[in-house]
């Protein structure tokens, strides 16, 4: 063991002590200035002890670390007890050495998931966003130069260009309709069911319902790829109504894309752009995602690069020359392809073909193209709509069939059944959610949830269900077991309801530790120093709570009523102080009955430690100074029985 310096520990210990948040983010070795390794004697650890304490009481009053010397002077009887006796040190060894590999792990935690992110959505990391990524391991203490030789592991990339904005969204958009086995969202505001004229609060109530949704999503692939989509969503739509007019002008660029083969194979047929193919190519544009104004914009500039004129009503029909053999059916199967009727357009496309030679080869295979991607849509959309009315998901099966039954007719297999019942259950859960919405606030949520379950998916309910406020737990409280584990405890709140809890970490930022039906959860994972903050929120259908924490004010509790015929109290109520700070409460109890432990502040105040059928319990949250005093009572069968307060151990 090296002589104590009270320069060097100053810079070395209080330093990294107080940059980390104070004398809970760290171990008793550390503020003691003990190595782990050495075999001390007791009689040596006591005099290292001894010259740190006088080193503290010197330094009260310096003007960076007084605050953190007068923490560490008012608890170092508790700090420094452990290390005093060499079995009780042993034991603190093993546990502080674990601790120290976890704190240290979990350092690069924060950066390494800001780093998979730019990963998954930029295919690397790009230059301009490394500053950022500094700050982001700043937070964790990490210094640049520890910030870079993370970064060597990745492919360092030029700033994505706004064009690759948009393939990253189409992309995201394919591989959604993919993994939910339905059509592709054309853009972004199809995603979340708004038109492209959205206000700006539709696009905000849109996007939290979206969030909302995807929270009770499972951790997979769709979770990913909805979360980024989302991401795209707050970038691109959310900042208000310039940010989506900005997005649809990228969304028009793609759809004339799209339909300039389309536009081509209409004028060489025709020699110019007729009225009816000009109206269909119009609807396809809207139906692609456009607002009206932008999807003729597309279309005029689209015919202007092939200096084709347009017709925009059905002209009076002047004396024409005589139609070649192949013009006349390649004519019909565009007007069936208009009409819906993909099915009898492929088959007048086979007679024109028959007939066509050299100057027609070109015009019937563009319109023969334009025919199989109208039948290869309607396949997907026929098994999409099939899936969605077996899952009772009535609103996204009758977008598909009022599809089908607009651009594919005649395709076999397209039953008129479903499409009625599809618009029978939509009307049904549109006047269902009218209906709650009129109706008083007590039951809407029951009412919306209600009309979720029949009709899954249902815009409306969603969003309307979204904005019912849902009650946060009343108390959380967090205490360590016999074992080590962290036991969190909270009040249940509605019916059904499932519940978030995080852990907040050493620099601040927040760790999720699970998703429980019930009101506990034992958290084996926390750190061995100290017990962590925890925060509890509340989640039904959807929906999610504030968050209520655990280092929140206790709120008073009113007495327990006595009743007669509950079980036994227990007796002999003892409260002790551990050498580690925490309270170890035990009694004698008999029978099958669950104990609850409160303790009472010196302001009055009861908090609920916890809940037990054992007969001890610790309570990790107990702060320094007096013992506080403790409260047991036994519960069984809807009963209980009087609480009995602890004396000193």
């Amino acid at each position: 063991m090296n002589e104590f310096d009270p320069n060097d520990y100053r810079k070395r210990v209080l330093a990294a002590v107080e940059k980390r948040g104070g004398p809970d983010t760290s171990d008793p070795f550390e503020l003691y200035d003990l190595p782990l390794d050495d075999d001390l004697t007791d009689a040596e650890v006591a005099a290292r002890v001894a010259e740190v304490w006088g080193f503290w009481q010197r330094q009260r009053d310096h003007p960076k670390y007084r605050v953190l010397v007068a923490l560490l002077v008012a608890t170092h009887d508790e700090r420094s007890a452990e290390l005093l006796d060499a079995g009780h040190r042993a034991l603190a060894v093993a546990r502080v050495r674990a601790w120290r590999e976890q704190r240290d792990s979990a350092r690069y935690a924060l950066l390494d998931s800001a780093i998979s992110r730019l990963v998954a959505r930029h295919g690397g990391v790009p230059r301009d966003k490394i500053a950022g990524l500094d700050e982001v391991g700043a937070l964790a203490g990490l210094t640049p130069a520890e910030v870079a030789a993370r970064l060597r592991r990745h492919r360092i990339i030029d700033p994505a260009r706004p064009t690759d904005r948009g393939r990253q969204v189409r992309a995201l958009l394919d591989e959604f309709g993919r993994l939910t086995g339905g059509a592709t969202p054309a853009t972004l505001l199809v995603l979340m069911g708004l038109e492209p004229t959205a206000s700006e609060e539709q696009v905000r109530a849109g996007g939290a319902a979206w969030r909302s949704r995807a929270r009770e999503l499972p951790a997979g692939r769709l979770r990913a790829v909805v979360d980024e989509l989302l991401v795209h969503v707050a970038d691109l739509l959310e900042p208000g109504r310039d940010a989506v007019e900005r997005y649809l002008d990228t969304v028009a660029a793609e759809v004339a894309e799209h339909l300039r083969p389309r536009v081509r194979a209409a004028v060489l047929v025709e020699d110019r752009l007729v009225a009816e193919d000009h109206a269909f190519l119009l609807d396809e544009a809207v139906a692609l995602g456009l607002d009206r104004r932008r999807a003729t914009a597309v279309i005029v500039g689209l015919a202007a690069e092939l200096q084709a004129p347009i017709e925009t009503a059905p002209p009076v029909e002047p004396a024409r020359p005589a139609l070649r053999d192949w013009e006349e059916p390649l004519r019909a199967a565009r007007a069936a392809l208009r009409a819906g009727r993909p099915v009898e357009a492929r088959r007048r496309v086979e007679q024109s073909r028959r007939s066509a030679g050299p100057d027609g080869a070109t015009p019937v295979r563009a319109v023969a193209d334009e025919i199989t991607a109208v039948l290869d849509e309607a396949d997907t959309r026929r098994l999409a709509a099939a899936a969605a009315a077996a899952d009772r998901r009535w609103v996204e099966a009758l977008e598909h069939l009022e599809h089908l039954e607009r651009t594919a007719a005649d395709v076999p297999g397209h039953p008129a059944d479903d499409l009625a019942t599809a618009r029978r259950e939509v009307a049904e859960a549109d006047a269902a959610v009218a209906a709650a919405l009129a109706g008083p606030d007590a039951g809407r949520a029951a009412a919306l949830a209600a009309v979720l379950e029949r009709c899954p998916g249902h815009p409306a309910a969603a969003a309307a269900l979204a904005q019912v406020p849902l009650a946060a737990p009343g108390w959380v409280s967090a205490t360590r077991d016999a074992r080590g584990n962290v036991v969190v405890l909270w009040e249940p709140t509605a019916d059904g309801a499932g519940y978030r809890v995080r852990r907040r970490r050493a620099d601040g930022s927040w760790q999720v530790v699970g998703r429980v039906a019930d009101a506990a959860i034992e958290d084996g994972g926390a750190p061995v120093i100290g017990t962590p903050v925890y925060a509890v929120s509340a989640v039904v259908g959807g929906r999610t709570s504030a968050e209520t924490r655990s280092d929140a004010a206790p709120v008073p509790v009113a007495p327990v009523p006595v009743v007669p015929a509950g079980p036994a109290a227990p007796v002999d109520v003892r409260a002790v102080r551990a050498p580690d700070g925490s309270v170890r409460v035990s009694w004698t109890g008999c029978g099958d009955v669950e104990y609850r432990v409160r303790s009472r502040d010196a302001r009055g105040s009861w908090r609920v430690v916890g809940r037990t059928r054992a007969t001890a319990l610790e309570d990790g949250g107990a702060g320094p100074g007096p013992l506080p005093t403790y409260a047991v009572s036994a519960a069984s069968g809807g009963a209980r029985s009087v609480e009995v307060e602890s004396s000193p151990g």
